[in-house]
């Protein structure tokens, strides 16, 4: 067996244990029986991952604010504008 072929089967293997899991979490919290929640399993994989989309945009929205922030306090010091706010020696 191939490395490719390794590798998609555990990535096969992981996804059925994770839709197992998240049914059998789906199955508890409803009391619906095991087979009932399986097909509830797409439809919580989908709020997953549209949870998880929202999250990453919020994180690059604000990793883009504090790098335009950090890039005009550069450049107000690389102006002269403000110092480093430490005391260098030489001066």
């Amino acid at each position: 067996m191939g490395r490719a072929a390794f590798f998609a089967v555990a990535l096969l293997g992981a996804a059925a244990g994770a839709a197992v899991a998240t049914a059998i979490r789906i199955s508890r919290r409803t009391g619906k029986p095991f087979a009932e929640a399986m097909y509830e399993v797409p439809a919580e994989a989908r709020r997953w991952v549209d949870e998880l989309s929202i999250g990453l945009r919020e994180a690059v929205e604000a990793g883009k604010e504090a790098a335009a922030a950090k890039e005009e306090e550069i450049d107000r010091v690389l102006s002269g504008e403000v110092g480093l706010g430490v005391a260098l020696p030489y001066e």
